[in-house]
């Protein structure tokens, strides 16, 4: 690859979308990439991160589909194209693109560069005078500063031991500084050891010490951790391929050594990226603890380190312990790079509370509007100044509830605040202002549920202060809820034993007709009350049968079906369907609907949907879609859980602002990585 960039004067870089996942797998591999999940097995379509064979998988079909391309090369997803003049490279990039386009792949724009005279590439930096190594590889060495006591200069003698048969005349080179690390010898940096300090950091980033990285040898990294800072050096063959080194944050300084020595691997691994993704490789550590806790899928860490084990997943490596008096990233940790940018475990919480800031808020509401809001209600504003100055939130002479409320709750909220955007979240729920209560409980209220499901979607997504008495107040001044609330009172419904599990037995009854001639056919599962409706133009059997061969298709087979005795499953065709699918039909008793009491009291529920939609001059088709997504996402009154949840194993996501919290087991995980 060196030799076809020779004479190349412009270059690009090209990064594809989303990598491994452009490759879809074929059907007779999908099933090796099973996995379990709480709602079931699942398998990959693409090729995803983690298979062993994804790398060369993934560099054999991208080299195959560039092959026959001039002046373009790739090493996995990341993409070099070059040219000696403008010209030649723009019509080398506008090749790339073409045939990227055939093969129906996608470029990450963000992280593609064009037309550049000088470019970084796996390591390396390509410009007309050449090829050399990457700066920062070699910077924690240059910027490294001059050893303070004979401790640290044994300790960068260690490390220039490392690679010392790649040194020549390494033994009269290091000579001067070895006469400091003798007994009874007076510590004094005279020139001569500074000569010698400098010439073997000249050595150290030499050719001769340094190497390329090559992905067909052997890759170890070697980690060290120091009260002050953390070292790794990345290594094939006993010569160097990149330093690395940074200072410890306040926070970090105050951890434990091991959790420092663990600090060192995740760092390590997250500064080598490039080199370290999708292979095996060795990781050597002077802290024997860590021998057990990475190599050890069953052991049990503390939190701070079960979370950094987690973070490790997608690298494959073996830890292995080695005494520190042989560790060469020992003077790098005690002497770290000030440059390197510290990502603390503050900015991380940052940036999980703005991500679930940014899609809590609900698609008819836009951050800035909500924000904004936010800045004028002045409750919300007392609060956030209490929270940005470390106060308490005083105690309110007027006895405020609204104030009084916050006071109590301080401690469960965290403030979401940037240049543009200030947010309140209290636990996992966005604090709602004054002035968009009413917008939200309205979204809740949409297909006109009633007063305590109204109340309950809300309140499992956002939170604001008297949110009960509010909707109750909305609902009882919804003129369509109370023109379409029947007069008549009935006598209390016969309910079903709860069947065993989910869709096991269901109930079926038909709605209308409506204006349009149209009638709906209602299917409920007993146990979750998960309703679905499908329209029909008539009712009969024909008619009927293929609409609930789909519902069936969705979601499975159930035992039962209960029905009334309709001319639709009286004759011939619906048995011999029952029979086929190998469900039991049950017909209910002649003349007394009640007997099919769930069907009927959705009945119910669903002509208020219908009746509230007319009543307000809107298409009842299209409000019957958010009564039901409404309606599933809510807490049922009787099983006090979602239809959805009971049925799907999982909420619903509603218009309803609300904060998803990751729902990854850690347990299938670990286990995922292990099969695999």
């Amino acid at each position: 690859m060196i030799l076809d960039l020779n004479g190349s004067k412009v270059f690009s870089k090209l990064d594809l979308n989303a990598g491994y996942h452009q490759l879809e797998l074929h059907p007779d591999s999908r099933n090796i990439t099973t996995f379990s999940t709480h709602v079931g097995l699942r398998r990959y379509k693409r090729l995803s991160f983690g298979i062993s064979s994804a790398a060369e998988v993934f560099q054999n079909s991208l080299s195959t589909a560039l092959e026959g391309l001039q002046g373009v090369r790739n090493i996995s997803d990341d993409i070099i194209v070059f040219g000696q003049t403008c010209e030649e490279h723009d019509r080398n990039l506008e090749a790339v693109f073409k045939r990227l386009e055939e093969k129906h792949l996608t470029l990450n724009k963000e992280k593609c560069e064009f037309n550049k005279t000088q470019i970084e590439f796996y390591g390396y930096v390509f410009s007309s005078e050449g090829i050399s190594a990457d700066p920062r590889k070699v910077d924690a060495i240059k910027n490294s500063e001059i050893p303070s006591n004979a401790s640290e200069v044994r300790s960068f003698l260690g490390m220039t031991n490392y690679v010392g048969r790649f040194i020549p005349n390494y033994s009269t080179i290091t000579a001067p500084l070895r006469e400091l690390t003798k007994q009874n010898v007076k510590f004094e940096w005279q020139p001569n050891q500074q000569k010698a300090f400098d010439m073997l950091k000249r050595e150290l980033t030499s050719d001769k010490v340094m190497a390329y990285f090559d992905p067909s040898k052997e890759t170890t990294m070697i980690v060290d951790a120091s009260p002050v800072g953390l070292g790794a050096l990345l290594t094939q063959e006993g010569k160097v391929i990149s330093y690395g080194s940074r200072a410890l944050n306040d926070v970090e300084t105050r951890y434990s050594q091991t959790e420092r020595e663990a600090l060192a691997v995740v760092w390590g691994c997250e500064h080598f990226h490039l080199y370290l993704f999708g292979q095996d490789f060795k990781v050597i550590s002077d802290h024997k603890p860590l021998e057990a806790i990475f190599n050890n899928p069953h052991s049990k860490p503390p939190a701070r380190l079960e979370r950094w084990r987690l973070k490790l997943q997608p690298y494959h490596f073996r830890l292995q312990y080695r005494p520190g008096k042989t560790n060469a990233a020992d003077y790098m940790s005690r002497h770290p790079s000030k440059s390197t940018r510290i990502n603390s475990l503050s900015d991380i919480a940052e940036e999980y509370v703005n991500y679930v800031t940014e899609n809590a808020v609900p698609k008819t509401l836009t951050l800035a509007e909500f924000s904004d809001e936010t800045q004028k209600d002045p409750y919300l504003q007392q609060v956030i100044e209490a929270i940005i100055s470390e106060k308490k939130i005083p105690e309110s002479k007027d006895l405020d509830k609204t104030i009084e409320t916050f006071r109590r709750r301080q401690n469960e909220l965290t403030l979401h605040r940037d240049r543009n955007h200030s947010v309140l979240l209290i636990e996992n729920r966005l604090v709602i202002p004054r002035s968009l209560q009413q917008t939200v409980i309205k979204l809740a209220h949409e297909g006109h549920q009633g007063i305590v499901r109204t109340k309950q979607l809300p309140r499992e997504k956002v939170w604001f202060v008297n949110i009960d008495k509010q909707v109750e107040e909305f609902c009882k001044g919804c003129v369509p809820c109370q023109a379409s609330v029947p007069g008549q009172k009935y006598t209390p419904l016969k309910m079903s034993p709860l069947p065993n599990r989910p869709w096991s037995e269901v109930s079926m009854d038909f709605c209308g007709p409506f204006p349009s001639g149209s009638y709906l056919m209602v299917v409920v599962d007993d146990y979750s009350r998960y309703p679905v409706v499908e329209s029909l133009s008539k009712l009969t059997a024909k008619a009927v049968i293929p609409k609930l061969d789909n519902v069936f298709a969705l979601f499975g087979i159930p035992d039962v079906v209960k029905t009334d005795n309709g001319p639709p499953f009286n004759g011939s065709l619906f048995k011999e369907f029952a029979k086929h699918l190998g469900f039991q039909h049950r017909n209910i008793t002649p003349l007394w609907p009640q007997a099919n009491g769930e069907a009927e009291r959705f009945m119910k529920t669903i002509g208020k949907a219908i009746r509230a939609a007319h009543a307000e001059h809107r298409s009842w088709k299209q409000e019957l879609y958010s009564f039901l997504r409404n309606y599933r996402a809510t807490p049922h009154a009787t099983t006090s859980a979602t239809p959805a949840e009971l049925l799907l194993g999982r909420k619903l996501k509603t218009r309803i602002p609300e904060i998803i919290p990751s729902s990854k087991n850690t347990e299938i995980s670990r286990k995922d990585q292990k099969e695999k």
